[in-house]
């Protein structure tokens, strides 16, 4: 699986904060789960992963990092996971292609559909598996943000900041970062960044935002 510009994002606008257990769900080759262990020195991190090759990219790559100590990678459906501890963060970019044609092989279908993990299995998860204060943080399509508020609410999970990205300045809004608490706000913070500019280049923004994973940044 290749590194993904909603990954690298997702990985480096979560708030910074004293987290001392992550929980990646659907961690793919462990990507954000590699970002947060980079960011977050205390925290501890599970990383969850239904497809089997993919677990064994990111144990690889686990082990061959400076922080493979607090690094873990498990092969589960996240709705057969054990909820075992409530985490400080919850942290999944996951499948959403739910109209797409799906690809021809199985394990990409299963990484990018959500017919392998619904939302409100994840919202559901995320409910049960947070510490009271914990923060949940994910990255969907913007024409279906609406649908995640509204089935987040039902798990009584409440935005706290909403992060909305385009490729390129004159272009539509791609993706919602949202990260959600048990707490209701009556002020949402929202943010915009395009991440390319009208050139094409990557924008400072994104550069600035995310340079702490660039070596070329």
């Amino acid at each position: 699986m290749k590194v993904g510009t909603d990954s690298v994002l997702l990985g480096a606008w979560v708030l910074k904060a004293d987290y001392t257990s992550i929980l990646d769900i659907g961690s793919g080759s462990g990507l954000i789960s590699l970002m947060m262990a980079q960011r977050f020195e205390k925290a501890k991190i599970r990383a969850v992963e239904i497809d089997a090759a993919a677990c064994e990219d990111a144990r690889f790559n686990f082990e061959e990092s400076p922080w493979a100590n607090r690094l873990k990678v498990e092969h589960s459906d996240i709705c057969e996971l054990e909820i075992n501890q409530n985490y400080d963060l919850i942290i999944s970019n996951p499948p959403f292609f739910s109209d797409s044609l799906l690809p021809n092989i199985k394990s990409r279908a299963e990484a990018r559909h959500d017919h392998s993990l619904r939302l409100s299995d994840l919202f559901e998860y995320a409910n049960k598996g947070l510490a009271h204060s914990g923060v949940f943080a994910l990255v969907y399509p913007f024409d279906r943000q609406k649908e995640v508020l509204e089935i987040a609410a039902k798990f009584e999970l409440f935005p706290q900041r909403i992060l909305h990205t385009k490729n390129r300045p004159n272009a539509e809004v791609k993706r919602s970062f949202i990260e959600f608490k048990k707490e209701k706000l009556e002020n949402v913070v929202f943010e915009s960044l395009s991440i390319r500019d009208i050139d094409s280049i990557y924008s400072e923004a994104y550069k600035k935002l995310t340079s702490e994973f660039y070596l070329n940044f």
